[in-house]
């Protein structure tokens, strides 16, 4: 009979996971058949075509279409590339069909979301968790505008998955599964490699009931592994750079768009402004030249305006979470990535109620001596991102994974409160 249960609640599991589909689904149908891709969206596409179609590795895309010169690349991690340039070898080519494909792996995320929950709270909280996942603008946003976030949703709830399952029942096997699970959300989004400092090595230090020495084991394994899974891609980009490269070659434009006198005194205070590039004068040389110089013009500007600092890492923290003209950003955003105002306005009315589900699912899980190193690590990951770079929406992907896991345990305990209440007593 519990195998019967079992089976009913992966069905519906399943359903809620197809019904994530429709939204993104109709909206691309409707509004996306004729796109073609600009920004990084353009860099990934094409990318990824280069790769199935014998090109080159992971080269500068602009290069080769206007030029036909092969100019090495690491603007991104690499896994979003794979993933699109898979899609292309299976005839799956034109961008709108790869922005279709995407659905797909955005509904593996409510799956993903679902499981995540129920290790937290248990089934009713798994199946609260897809619901809201579903129809929440935000996960499947990501679906119809061919960046990564769409996979790093789906990484990051495994994270949490794994992690929950973890501290429920530390072994070797789950330490080395999250390492890997780190390591390739890294691979999908270069910040994302800060998962293995704050959300793996003190998972494992902070096990109950574990000797020290055995909690030391674990996270070095889980780190071991992470760093294993980085590195063929870290290998490969030292191998074609003239200066040290790891993860991306795209900090340092990171930095100098957000370390400019508009980043910092005008309308774009806690963002960032491609403008200030055109006024960094480079010397020739390859990408990771043109990263350095760039890191370097950004650290010179900060270094300028010290004063400044404290108020513009507010106003990037303000950004990333909402609070800081978060209407200002999301037009910003529009502009920038093609994200719908309309759908980005009806998302940031869901994240504020997720916000404060949050908060109580969190309160929840500590009375349930439940661990939330998890998501309290995703959310020091997002502070520390944003703090580096600038605040936007897209950065918050992998807490939007955590608001929607902690609001679902919330709903559920709040339902078990109420039928508490209904039950009459004997």
């Amino acid at each position: 009979m519990r195998r019967a249960a079992g089976r009913r609640w992966y069905l519906w599991l399943t359903l809620l996971a197809v019904g994530g589909l429709v939204a993104p689904v109709v909206w691309i149908v409707t509004e996306k058949l004729h796109a073609v891709p600009t920004g990084d969206a353009f860099v990934y596409h094409w990318q990824a075509s280069l790769i199935a179609n014998g090109s080159g590795w992971y080269i500068n895309p602009y290069s080769y279409l206007l030029h036909h010169h092969v100019v090495q690349s690491a603007a991104h991690p690499p896994l979003w590339g794979l993933v699109l340039a898979f899609a292309d070898l299976i005839g799956v080519k034109s961008y709108p069909a790869q922005l279709l494909g995407a659905c797909l792996i955005g509904a593996g995320a409510v799956f993903m979301t679902g499981l995540a929950a129920r290790e937290a709270a248990g089934p009713r909280a798994g199946l609260i968790a897809a619901a809201l996942a579903a129809v929440y603008p935000n996960y499947w946003i990501n679906d119809g505008l061919g960046l990564s976030e769409t996979l790093v949703l789906v990484l990051v709830a495994a994270v949490i998955l794994v992690s929950l399952r973890f501290w429920r029942g530390p072994s070797v096997r789950l330490a080395a599964c999250l390492g890997l699970l780190c390591g390739l959300t890294a691979l999908a989004r270069s910040e994302q490699a800060l998962l293995i400092v704050v959300v793996l090595a003190p998972l494992a230090l902070l096990l109950r009931g574990v000797a020290l020495r055995q909690r030391v084991a674990y996270g070095a394994v889980g780190v071991l592994v992470a760093l294993v899974t980085l590195a063929p891609w870290v290998g490969f980009n030292l191998s074609r750079f003239s200066h040290p490269t790891l993860l991306s070659t795209d900090l340092g434009t990171t930095l100098a768009t957000a370390n400019c006198k508009s980043a910092y005194y005008g309308l774009f205070l806690g963002s960032d402004d491609f403008r200030c590039l055109d006024k960094i004068k480079l010397a020739p040389g390859d990408e990771s030249a043109d990263d350095s110089q760039y890191r370097q013009a950004a650290v010179k500007y900060v270094k300028a305006h010290l004063g400044r600092v404290p108020l513009v890492l507010a106003a990037r923290l303000g950004r990333e979470f909402g609070l800081y003209k978060p209407i200002a950003t999301l037009r910003r955003e529009n502009h920038v990535n093609g994200r719908p105002m309309t759908l980005s306005m009806i998302g940031l009315v869901g994240y504020y109620f997720l916000v404060v589900g949050a908060v109580c699912g969190a309160i929840t899980l500590r009375r349930r001596r439940k661990t939330i190193v998890p998501f309290v690590g995703i959310l020091v990951e997002l502070m520390l991102a944003s703090m580096l770079t600038f605040g936007q929406t897209r950065y918050r992907v992998p807490g939007e994974v955590a608001l929607v896991v902690l609001t679902a345990v919330a709903i559920d305990a709040l339902v078990t409160r109420h039928s508490a209440i209904g039950t009459p007593s004997r």
